[in-house]
C-alpha cells in the first residue's frame, strides 16, 4: 500500500506549477501521490488514467500523455524508458517528502547513458523546485535514500534508567563516562548509532567475563563492543 504524501503549500505560489493546465496540475499531484519512497513511479498513460481517473470517462489516455509532456516542460520531473517500460523520477524528492524507514525502489534509476528520455526539452532554463525558499544545499537528494538519523547522546540519567529497566549488569556511570569522553566514538573509530545496543553488548560481555577470566588477548578478534568494554575496565590499553 502506498504511503501518504504531503503537498507543500508553496506549490500554489510556484510560477512553474501555475503554467500547467488544470488537468496537468491534477496529474502532477497524482505523480507524487503514486511515487515510491525514492520518488519514482510508472508513467504509462494507460496506467495513470486508470489509477488517477478511474471514473472519468471524459479523460482519455491520450490526454494524460499530452499532460505528461506539459509537466516535463515545466516541472522538476524526468520521464524515461527502460526495457520497454516508461517511468518518471521526481527531482528534489527529499525536499518535499519526509519518509521514515524508506523502502528501496523497485524502479530503475534514470541513467542518461543507457536510458532514453520520453519528452524533448522545451526549455533550457533551470527548473525551479516547488519550494524556492529552500536552499539548494539542503535539498540535495540522496540517491539511495538511506539517510541515517543523527545520533543524539543520552544523559547519564537515561543510561541509568535503561540499565535498571533491563536489569543489566553494567556500571552505568562507567559506560556513560567512557563514551562521553570519546565523543561517542567506539574503539574501532565508528560513530555509535545506538547507545542502547552498546549497553546490551556490554552487558553480555560483562556476564561472560564473570564466567571466564581472560588472561591472553592474542590470536582473537574482538568486536568493537568487547573492545570498548575491555578498554573501559582497564583490561587492555589503547
Amino acid at each position: 500500500m502506498a504511503r501518504k504524501r504531503m503537498i507543500d503549500p508553496n506549490i500554489w505560489q510556484s510560477e512553474d506549477f501555475s503554467k500547467l493546465s488544470t488537468l496537468g496540475k491534477l496529474v502532477f499531484i497524482g505523480l507524487f501521490s503514486l511515487a515510491d519512497d525514492e520518488g519514482r513511479g510508472r508513467s504509462n498513460p494507460v496506467y495513470l488514467k486508470s489509477t488517477l481517473f478511474p471514473y472519468e470517462e471524459g479523460i482519455r489516455s491520450a490526454d494524460i500523455d499530452k499532460t505528461l509532456s506539459e509537466i516535463s516542460s515545466n516541472m522538476s520531473v524526468i520521464f524515461y524508458s527502460c526495457d520497454g517500460s516508461s517511468y518518471y523520477s521526481l527531482y528534489n524528492w527529499n525536499a518535499w517528502q519526509k519518509i521514515d524507514r524508506p523502502t528501496e525502489s523497485k524502479i530503475p534509476e534514470y541513467d542518461e547513458k543507457t536510458m532514453q528520455r520520453l519528452f524533448d526539452e522545451h526549455s533550457t532554463s533551470p527548473r525551479r523546485v516547488i519550494a524556492p525558499n529552500i536552499k539548494e544545499d539542503n535539498i540535495k537528494e540522496n540517491k539511495k535514500n538511506k539517510r541515517e538519523k543523527k545520533f543524539i547522546p543520552p544523559s547519564l540519567e537515561e543510561v541509568k534508567n535503561y540499565v535498571a529497566e533491563k536489569k543489566l549488569s553494567v556500571n552505568a556511570e562507567q559506560f556513560y563516562n567512557y563514551f562521553t569522553e570519546g565523543n561517542w566514538i567506539d574503539s574501532k573509530g565508528n560513530q555509535v548509532k545506538s547507545w542502547k545496543q552498546k549497553l546490551l553488548t556490554w552487558n553480555g560481555y560483562s556476564n561472560n567475563q564473570k564466567e571466564t577470566k581472560k588472561t591472553n588477548f592474542e590470536g582473537r578478534e574482538y568486536s568493537s563492543g568487547e573492545l570498548d568494554f575491555l578498554y573501559a575496565n582497564g583490561e587492555i590499553k589503547q
